[in-house]
């Protein structure tokens, strides 16, 4: 397995940091110096670092079928009415991210495929905020 590039959902660090059930865990996290460093490594190693819009509606997607839906914060898994996938929603969307970046990759003239005829893997994390704010 080849990993030829990382992709990360871009978050509102700033605007998460005002709500105050969640600012000291996002400051402890680090989430911007886990940006910068992945980008330098990134960067340092000649492979692709990815950004997904913070609008893309990951979470809310069917990573089967493509099937958008409302999904508030406090629902954990993702149940699609069109192909009854029933899957965790940061999975779903770590797999929507995954794809996305594939694409993105695929599309500015990089095949899935290395040299070696080895299907390429592009790493993914999901950061998102797990409680409602009232």
């Amino acid at each position: 397995m080849v990993i030829i590039g990382i992709v990360l959902e871009d978050l509102n660090v700033k605007g998460m940091m005002k709500n105050c059930y969640l600012a000291k865990s996002i400051s402890d996290v680090s989430w911007s110096e886990f940006r910068r460093q992945l980008k330098y490594k990134s960067k340092l190693n000649f492979k692709h670092f990815i950004i997904i819009d913070r609008f893309t509606p990951t979470s809310k997607t069917c990573s089967n079928c493509g099937c958008i839906q409302d999904m508030p914060l406090n629902k954990r898994q993702f149940n699609c009415p069109d192909c009854s996938v029933s899957i965790d929603r940061d999975l779903n969307a770590s797999i929507n991210i995954k794809n996305l970046g594939l694409n993105k990759i695929n599309t500015e003239g990089h095949s899935g495929i290395n040299a070696c005829g080895v299907e390429t893997v592009v790493s993914t994390v999901k950061q998102e905020k797990e409680c409602l704010v009232n």
